[in-house]
């Protein structure tokens, strides 16, 4: 991972992770070790191991069953096919440290404006919806194609790390707080990409409004300033159980990581704390 990588995961995020693959260790050893508590161990470790062979075969089935929809119904983006969009993915692949760029494809989404990272075996993708690339211009797509192939890079989508933190993902409000924070990860990598960071802070909020007009009118500090509406007994009880963080909360921690973000004319930068 390079080191311009590293500096902006968030600090929660590793404290999180490290959380899970305890707790999930420790659960895969209480499960182990209730199969040699059986009357009969060496039947129910053979058991284990069918319906974990079972479902890793079914998984590696429904990852090529998925591949084969995306290469079928989705549109690739390469040298020959969107060739301005593909070289953005190259370009920021390589500055993330990764020699081959992720596998990237533009979907029919009918409206809904999203991005997604996945991994398919050992195959990495990138998913873009056709309403985001309309909505956002070139310097909006490079924030959220970078905030994608972040994920890749930071190791979040590692297949081993899964399997380990599994059984943890069922305690209570952990796992949310991990995604959050893998969320602001990815934002804060993904925008040190860009030289004009104010282009980062209007994709983050195009997302939330999604209207291609108001593109070049959106204006991050007072978007930022509707967290003062926020109810906090609400808010609080609402966010821990959302696997991403609030898009105000987002826009505001980047704001505080680059203060010296370029604004617009009409717009002035606003003190604002780290609300991670």
């Amino acid at each position: 991972m390079p080191p311009h990588v590293s500096i902006y995961q968030h600090p929660q995020e590793k404290g999180y992770g490290a959380a899970l693959t305890v707790i999930g260790s420790a659960l895969w050893l209480l499960i182990i070790l209730s199969v040699f508590l059986q009357k009969n161990p060496v039947a129910a470790l053979i058991a284990l191991v069918i319906y974990g062979l079972l479902l890793w075969v079914m998984m590696k089935f429904m990852a090529a069953l998925f591949r084969a929809w995306m290469v079928g119904s989705m549109v690739v983006l390469s040298e020959k096919q969107f060739p301005e969009l593909h070289a953005i993915f190259v370009d920021v692949s390589r500055k993330l440290g990764l020699e081959t760029a992720p596998e990237a494809f533009i979907y029919n989404s009918h409206g809904v404006m999203n991005a997604l990272a996945l991994r398919l075996s050992r195959g990495r993708y990138v998913l873009l919806t056709s309403a985001l690339v309309e909505a956002e211009d070139n310097a909006q797509l490079r924030f959220v194609i970078g905030h994608e192939i972040a994920h890749h890079v930071l190791g979040h989508l590692n297949s081993a790390k899964h399997f380990i933190r599994y059984p943890a993902f069922f305690v209570p409000f952990l796992y949310p707080a991990y995604s959050r924070a893998r969320e602001y990860s990815c934002d804060a990598v993904s925008a040190f990409l860009l030289e004009d960071k104010h282009q980062a802070l209007t994709a983050l909020q195009m997302l939330a409004c999604g209207a291609k007009r108001l593109n070049y009118e959106m204006s991050p500090s007072a978007f930022v300033d509707q967290e003062k509406l926020m109810p906090a007994f609400a808010g609080f009880c609402r966010e821990i159980f959302l696997s991403h963080p609030r898009m105000t909360r987002r826009v505001a921690r980047l704001m505080s990581l680059f203060p010296n973000v370029t604004m617009k004319p009409d717009t002035t930068p606003v003190s604002v704390q780290d609300v991670a």
